[in-house]
Order: C-alpha cells, then structure tokens, then sequence
C-alpha cells in the first residue's frame, strides 16, 4: 500500500507540473516552471542521469497518460496568432513602420507609377504604355533578386528586415500594385486594339463603297 501511494504522489506530482507548464504556455510566459515547494519533486528524481525516466512503471501510469491527453487538448484548442483574413491584414500592417523613408519612398514610386499609367492610358500611347509594361515586368520578374539584396543589405536604408525568406513583404508590397497596374494597363491595350480592329473594319468598309462608286460612276460615262 505504502509503495502504492507514493506512485499515486508522484503521478499526481507530475501532472501538477505539466498543468503548470502548459498554463504558461498558454499565458506567454518564459519562465521554467521551478521547485516553488518542498512537495515538488525535482527533474533530477523523475528523469535519470541519461534524460530518461528511471521507471519504466511510471511511463506507463495511466495518471500520466491523462496528463497528456489534457495538455493536448489544451494545446489544440488553444487560437495562437491571427485567425481571420481580417486578423492578418492588421497584423501586417502593423508590422511596417509606415513613417520611415524607405516605406514612404516606396509609397510614392507606385503613386508615381499610377499616375504614369493614369496619363498613358489617358493619351492612348499604346507604345509608352508597352514600354511602361516591360519595364513593370523586368521589376516583378527580377523580385526574388531584390529580395536577396535587400535581406543582406537592409541596415543601409531601413530601420527593420522586411525582406524574409518567403517574400512576402515584396509580394505584398512590390509585386502585386505593380501587377495591378499591369493588369489594368493590358486591359486597356485591349480595349485600344478592338477600337482600332472596329475602326479597320469600318475603314475597308468604306473603301469598298468608294470603290463601288467610282465604278459606277465610270460607267455612267462610258454608256
């Protein structure tokens, strides 16, 4: 019975300390969970010199076993992190440093491209705004690049790292305004090219009754 009991207190001893650590866990907290009474029992009792338990008995206690179904469970329904898309996009935005020169220089290269593309668009230049296509392309395309540069070059023109490994800040922040005003920029190339094929259209149309007409015309003189 005595032998009984005192697995029952270590078992119940355990737990204890895996409640205690999932809950600072869950609270965000660093600290190790310490000897904070003289009940508990330190790692040096429950674990042997080589890191494993010394009894094979208490590995298999089923006390244990709920101790660890317990911490799971509080760790599965435990919401770390931002959930909604929401969440995300606050999360991200509060991330930058929207005062800094390099955000704010960045902020106003893709209103200086708007307005480019704004005036093209406007004018109708097909060619500037080919050209103006390209030049937004060979950025997008050469991102990755940049992206490298700018993870070991950083300290030289920011006050942070934005460029991660996973380039999500250069997606985010480069690549998708400047594929936004590419998209926009062919659909109006588009719609420029069905004007020009009407108009084509319309053009030979009239050749043809021209052509008509002065045939006509020549045989009324000739009869």
């Amino acid at each position: 019975m005595a032998s009984l009991f005192k697995s029952l207190s270590d078992d119940m001893e355990k737990i204890v300390q895996v409640v205690e650590e999932g809950a600072k866990i869950i609270m965000g907290t660093s600290e190790q969970v310490g000897d904070s009474s003289t009940g508990q029992t330190n790692d040096a009792d429950v674990y042997g010199e080589d890191g494993f338990l010394e009894d094979d008995e208490e590995m298999d206690s089923p006390l244990m076993g709920m101790a660890d179904s317990v911490l799971s469970d509080i760790m599965t329904n435990q919401n770390i992190g931002p959930q909604t898309t929401m969440e995300n996009i606050q999360a991200f935005s509060a991330a930058i440093t929207w005062d800094e020169p390099f955000i704010k220089c960045l902020l106003a290269f893709h209103v200086l491209v708007i307005l480019t593309t704004y005036a093209t668009i406007k004018r109708g230049d097909m060619y500037v705004q080919l050209g103006l296509m390209v030049f937004l392309g060979v950025i997008v395309r050469f991102a990755e690049k940049m992206n490298q540069i700018g993870n070991s070059r950083w300290r030289d023109f920011a006050t942070q790292n934005y460029f991660d490994k996973n380039g999500i800040f250069m997606g985010i922040m480069i690549c998708a305004p400047l594929l936004m005003v590419c998209f926009v920029m062919l659909v109006s190339l588009i719609r420029e090219a069905k004007s020009l094929l009407v108009d084509l259209s319309k053009m030979k149309k009239l050749a043809k009754e021209n052509a008509k007409k002065k045939k006509s015309e020549k045989q009324k003189k000739m009869d």
